[in-house]
Parts: C-alpha cells; sequence; structure tokens
C-alpha cells in the first residue's frame, strides 16, 4: 500500500504551490531523532490537494537556515510546528526568515503550543494562520481558499487568524482522527538521516489519549486508531526486508495507551513474529500500571516470544496522594505487580517519574525515592528516568502552579529560554513549591547526585537498550 501511495503521488497534479514544512531543533542535541511525524501524515493530504511539499528538519540539517531560505523563494506558504519550549527559538526565527523574503508567503503554525497559546502566535504577528490540533482535513481547505482567494468556511474548527485587527476562528481544537487510509509520507525524506545506529524506529498506531493525567491533558480526550489493514501495512514496510521496504531492526510503539487493548496488542504481537519478531526483530511499547492484569499468563509468553523486550511505565509518583491529585486512575501496587510480571518474562520495565510537581511534598518526594527502589529490588532490570516538573500551558497542573506562585512566561521567546532540564541546578523557574524547595533538592541530590539523562546513559555505555541489542 505505501509503494502504491508514492506512484499515485507521482501522478497527482503538484501545481497549485510549493508548502514548507519546518520542524525545529528541540532540547539537547542528539545523534539520533524521530522521524518528523506531524508532516509525515499532514504532507499526504496536502498532495492529495494538488500542493507540493517539502519537510526541512532542522534537527538533522545544520545549514537549516539556508535551505530555508532557498525553499522558501518559490513557496506558497510555510507551516511550522512547536512544543513549548526551547525548539519555539527555530521556530520563531523560521517565522522570520519568511516574513523577509520579497515573494508573500503565508506562515501557519501548529503543535502543542500553538494549539494551547494560540493569540501569542498571531499578536506577536509570528503566523497568519494558527491550527489548534490535528490539521490533516483543515490545512487543505485553508490552504485551498487561500489559493483561490476566496474566504475561509466559517465552519472549519481549530483555525485562528486575523482580520481588521480582531482574531477570528472557532476556538475548538479538532479531534484526533488517524482512522484514514493515507500512509506516512516516507517519500518526502531521506529515511537513512533518522536511521540510529541501532536501527530502532518509533510508530505511532493510536492518536490521542482518552485518559485525563492533570499535567498533560487540555480538555480534548478523543482517540483514533489506524484501521488493522492500515497499522499491518505500515508496520510491514518498517520492518520487512522486501525491495522497498525500510529494513529497520526493532520498533517503539509511541502510542501512551498501546497496550489497553488486548486482541489488538496480540494481532501486533503476531504480525511481528511473521517479520522475525523474537528472532531478528524486537520491539517496545507504553503501558498503564494495570498492565499487570489485562493479559493472560499465555499472552504474556507469546509477546515475549514474539521480541517483546521492554515496556514503558509513565509511573510519575510513588505517592498515592499525588497520582490521586494527578488523576492517574492507577495505583501504586499496580506498578508493583507489574514490575512482577515483567522480571517472571525477563523483560525490561523503563519507569519515568516526574519531580517538582504543584502541592508534592518532601514526604512525596521519598515515598517516590522508596518506590523506585522497590521495583529495581522486583525486578533488577528495570530504567529508572527522571524528569522535573515543567508547567505546559492549558492543563490542570499549569494552573495549579500558577495557584501556587509560578509566573508564566509572556512572550513567545520568553517560553522558548524557559528552563526545561531534570537537574536542578539547570533550573531556576521553579517558583510553585514555597518554603519546602530547599529541602525538597536537598533530598533529591543526595539520591540521584548529578542526574543523567537514559539518552545519555546510553550514548556513555552505561546503559543498554534491550530492544537495540541482536537476538
Amino acid at each position: 500500500m505505501l509503494e502504491e501511495h508514492h506512484n499515485i503521488s507521482k501522478k497527482i497534479n503538484l501545481n497549485k504551490g510549493k508548502i514548507v514544512l519546518f520542524f525545529p531543533q528541540y532540547g539537547a542535541k542528539k545523534e539520533d531523532h524521530w522521524m518528523p511525524f506531524p508532516y509525515l501524515y499532514l504532507a499526504p493530504f496536502l498532495e492529495k490537494a494538488g500542493y507540493k511539499v517539502v519537510i526541512l528538519d532542522a534537527r538533522i540539517e545544520s545549514d537549516w537556515r539556508s535551505l530555508l531560505t532557498k525553499e522558501l523563494r518559490d513557496a506558497f506558504a510555510l507551516g511550522v510546528t512547536s512544543f513549548t519550549g526551547p525548539d519555539l527559538h527555530d521556530a520563531l526565527e523560521a517565522s522570520q526568515i519568511a516574513r523577509d523574503m520579497q515573494n508573500p508567503i503565508h506562515v501557519v503554525h501548529g503543535g502543542h503550543h500553538a494549539t494551547a497559546c494560540p493569540d501569542e502566535f498571531l499578536n506577536e504577528n509570528v503566523a497568519d494562520y494558527v491550527f489548534m490540533g490535528p490539521s490533516e482535513y483543515t490545512l487543505p481547505r485553508v490552504l485551498d481558499s487561500l489559493y483561490f482567494k476566496k474566504e475561509i468556511p466559517s465552519d472549519i474548527k481549530g483555525v485562528l487568524y486575523k482580520r481588521n485587527g480582531k482574531i477570528i476562528g472557532i476556538r475548538k481544537e479538532n479531534a484526533a482522527v488517524f482512522n484514514y487510509d493515507e500512509s506516512p509520507a516516507y517519500h518526502l525524506i531521506d529515511v537513512e538521516k533518522y536511521r540510529s545506529k541501532n536501527n530502532i524506529v518509533s510508530y505511532f498506531k493510536q492518536r490521542g489519549c482518552p485518559f485525563k493525567c492533570t499535567f498533560c491533558t487540555t480538555g480534548n480526550y478523543s482517540t483514533s486508531d489506524k484501521e488493522r489493514h492500515q497499522y499491518h501495512s505500515e508496520i510491514k514496510h518498517l520492518l520487512g526486508d522486501g525491495p522497498n521496504d525500510l529494513k529497520f531492526s526493532s520498533i517503539f510503539f509511541e502510542d501512551p495507551t498501546f497496550f489497553l487493548k488486548a486482541s489488538v496488542v496480540m494481532d501486533v504481537a503476531q504480525l511481528i513474529e511473521s517479520l522475525g519478531g523474537g528472532k531478528t526483530k524486537k520491539w517496545r511499547g507504553q503501558a498503564r500500571g494495570t498492565f499487570h492484569r489485562q493479559y493472560k499468563p499465555e499472552q504474556f509468553e507469546y509477546m515475549k516470544k514474539t521480541g517483546l523486550a521492554s515496556v514503558m511505565f509513565g509511573v510519575e509518583s510513588g505517592s498515592q496522594r499525588v497520582l490521586d491529585f494527578m488523576d492517574k486512575r492507577v495505583k501504586r501496587i499496580d506498578y508493583i505487580k507489574s514490575a512482577e510480571v515483567l522480571n517472571d518474562l525477563n523483560i525490561e520495565m523503563y519507569c519515568s517519574f516526574m519531580f517538582a510537581m504543584p502541592g508534592e511534598t518532601v514526604d512525596d518526594l521519598k515515598q517516590t525515592i522508596k518506590l523506585m527502589h522497590e521495583l529495581k529490588a522486583i525486578n533488577p532490570n528495570t530504567l529508572l528516568q527522571n524528569a522535573i516538573f515543567t508547567p505546559l500551558p492549558a492543563t490542570k497542573m499549569f494552573r495549579d502552579a500558577v495557584a501556587l506562585g509560578y509566573k508564566p512566561p509572556k512572550t513567545l521567546k520568553e517560553w522558548a529560554n524557559r528552563g526545561y532540564s531534570s537537574r536542578f541546578e539547570e533550573r531556576d523557574d521553579i517558583n510553585w513549591m514555597g518554603s519546602t524547595y530547599k529541602e525538597y533538592v536537598k533530598v533529591y541530590n543526595e539520591e540521584f547526585g548529578l542526574y543523567k539523562m537514559a539518552y545519555e546513559k546510553e550514548q556513555e555505555g552505561i546503559y543498554v537498550n534491550p530492544v537495540a541489542a541482536h537476538v
């Protein structure tokens, strides 16, 4: 199906104009990067609508400014995505490059921060149009309106823009939609630039999350899954050994709730086995703490047989009080039981924890540290990953932090300069913990010392990714 899509895209008359999709650099510079997934999904819809699409990724192109300037000389529009953090630096600079071009270019922004704070992009003249949520179906309609010089249809949700100095549009994020047949636009990128040394590829089978954890959700709880025939086709293309396949060795399912539907997971496991899973391929997925009671013993064994090497959990806290406050809808004991299941299977348990959350106490921290030790004792094959809380706008926990004294950035440049490190010595924005902050940091540093992220440990040889190890 992917080869068929590529052939079809060649036949489409791409004569309406060029759309440049820019992906900014974010966080610490690394050797390996995810593919620019938002654009892989969006591009086929733009091509089908008659536009030529160019994807430019600042993470893999050190000379991206010159490349962007060159591509914009005959471009109709520039699309930019960004999170809430340092990638806004490149996003802002890319927009300014477009503004400085002699030819008129429509600048559109999307992504997490644009969805949460759309007015900032419009009021600071960074964007002409801001898209809230997925835009596969909305961006082509807006571009067509611009191309044919017509008014933007008033029924389009999640698109804001200015008219006569006033921001107009329907302020409602588009629901997650993922059950379409359009295949990712791998033909628009150099896949080899995203091939890591361990040859692992990331993949999303689901969009959205049905749960309401207060640190990341913004009120849109819709979800959508790829249809069976579609994810079969895409996974085969990624892991297959055919002449047109991409021949990755292993796959990481990035869906935050990948293991929720046992029937689907078992189908995926069977597919991976048919592609060499358990012999030449391995896989990893993300789960909730309830993982231990979602499958029968024989199903756990089968997943192990097909190459399941690691299961990731967003544990966040060892304090049940904090877990409830975050609306995690999981019990502390669930993580203990999941550790036991994975230990019996000799599978890695990859656990991420969050620290310095609004309302968290030193006692909560000590309970988290205790749980970390318990998990490691139960399953020595456990990787512990730390993240210091960073308030994400439009979330409940962001509002909690503000209520406790957090002063959020007021401009996009201030958002770009905001702290996000998982080392307290590199943060200067944590002002929501009050008088307990110094004691909290003292206890944290006594336990973790100079903390290193998982990718840093992997680069230094301290941690070996089990999904990358040869079967």
